[in-house]
């Protein structure tokens, strides 16, 4: 087994805990806001999407991401620039609703994408500073290892949002 299949696994495997978390929620369950101060699941997972597509294709491909490429925000009725990166908790709150298997479509094609360009890649590549003047010591690979980090860290959200909903495993 070398690194491409690692984290390929990695990536399949929170894909995997997500599609679980989401099954059978509803869109009210979906908004749910623990506190004003809190986002929901829509929210993260729109962010989790747009991350992926950004961290790969603007970062580190250095080109255009499958979101605007392909016209998603347009298809969604969401910001055209953002990725949710910042955004207030007002911001959060009055995320426009949207088709939430349009955004899986989405999500889909990142990952399509993102298993593709993984495939192409060898350790020397790991090794690249894709953006040397602003961040002269990020690494493909550290890009790569964030990008499997984040992403967990907000599967466990998306799940805790649906437990204190739901209770354990409902």
């Amino acid at each position: 087994m070398d690194f491409r299949e690692i984290l390929k696994m990695g990536l399949a495997e929170y894909m995997e805990d997500l599609v679980d978390a989401l099954e059978g929620l509803s869109s009210e369950e979906r908004r749910f806001q623990p506190t004003p101060e809190s986002h929901h699941v829509d929210f993260v997972v729109w962010h989790m999407a747009r991350v992926e597509d950004g961290l790969v294709n603007r970062v580190i491909r250095r080109g255009q991401q499958i979101w605007e490429r392909d016209g998603w925000a347009e298809k969604l009725g969401l910001p055209e620039r953002d990725s949710g990166f910042g955004f207030s908790a007002e911001q959060v709150a009055n995320l426009p609703q949207f088709d939430f298997d349009g955004l899986m479509e989405y999500y889909k094609s990142v990952r399509t994408e993102v298993f593709q360009y993984i495939d192409g890649l060898t350790s020397e590549n790991l090794e690249v500073r894709p953006s040397p003047e602003r961040r002269p010591d990020e690494t493909v690979g550290k890009v790569l290892s964030h990008l499997l980090v984040e992403e967990a860290e907000h599967v466990g959200q998306v799940a805790y949002l649906r437990g204190i909903q739901r209770g354990l495993n409902k």
